[in-house]
């Protein structure tokens, strides 16, 4: 995989490639300041058929969205068949990010896929109490990988109802407070946090039984 010149797309092409994540259509919408400066420390990745993108066993901060192609999640030795497949628009790579962990799986490029291309921005400027980004747009931010681990657990909940974790998810706190608030961020980080650690433990379980697994 390599990084790519966000020249070499021009800006028209990177913000229509960008268009088609909800994340970064909903900063270009409420804040044109904010998503240019997202635009700016946003980088962007081609990899080519076959091409590793995420390596099992790795332990950084980035964020990763598919912006085209495909991409496959494979086991750690990469050799049994896919677990389940990336599609655009989808952002992954956030469970090492929030539990500190290295990455689960290997993800690359679909063979029957001539190329993808990504968009990485680096978790840590959101997370960071000095983070450069405003409280609306960090807010934003955490919705959205709340809204992505909450739906991928969903999923599970819907595959097997009766799973003792169930009852987990259901015990979550809510947040009930001010919206758009420094309050708010907090509650949405300590949701993140704890449904990441509560997909992590259903992934284990799912690997030891089935091989199973969601997420990086």
């Amino acid at each position: 995989m390599e990084q790519a010149n966000n020249n070499d797309f021009g800006q028209q092409r990177v913000r229509q490639l960008l268009s088609g994540v909800p994340f970064f259509n909903e900063i270009a919408r409420d804040d044109q300041a904010q998503f240019a400066q997202i635009e700016q420390n946003t980088r962007l990745w081609v990899a080519g058929s076959g091409d590793t993108v995420i390596r099992a066993g790795d332990v950084d901060s980035t964020l990763y969205f598919l912006l085209r192609g495909q991409l496959e999640v494979c086991a750690e030795q990469g050799s049994e068949a896919p677990l389940y497949y990336v599609s655009p628009g989808e952002v992954f790579g956030t469970l090492s990010m929030l539990l500190g962990t290295p990455r689960s799986a290997t993800i690359r490029v679909a063979d029957n896929a001539r190329e993808a291309v990504l968009a990485s921005l680096d978790f840590n400027a959101f997370n960071e109490d000095d983070s450069p980004y405003s409280l609306a747009t960090r807010l934003a931010f955490f919705h959205m990988i709340v809204h992505h681990i909450r739906w991928t657990l969903e999923v599970k909940r819907m595959q097997s109802p009766t799973h003792e974790l169930v009852q987990s998810m259901r015990k979550l706190p809510v947040f009930h407070g001010e919206k758009g608030s420094a309050e708010e961020l907090d509650a949405l980080r300590e949701q993140a946090q704890s449904l990441a650690e509560l997909l992590c433990r259903w992934n284990e379980e799912s690997q030891a039984n089935t091989g199973t697994i969601q997420l990086t």
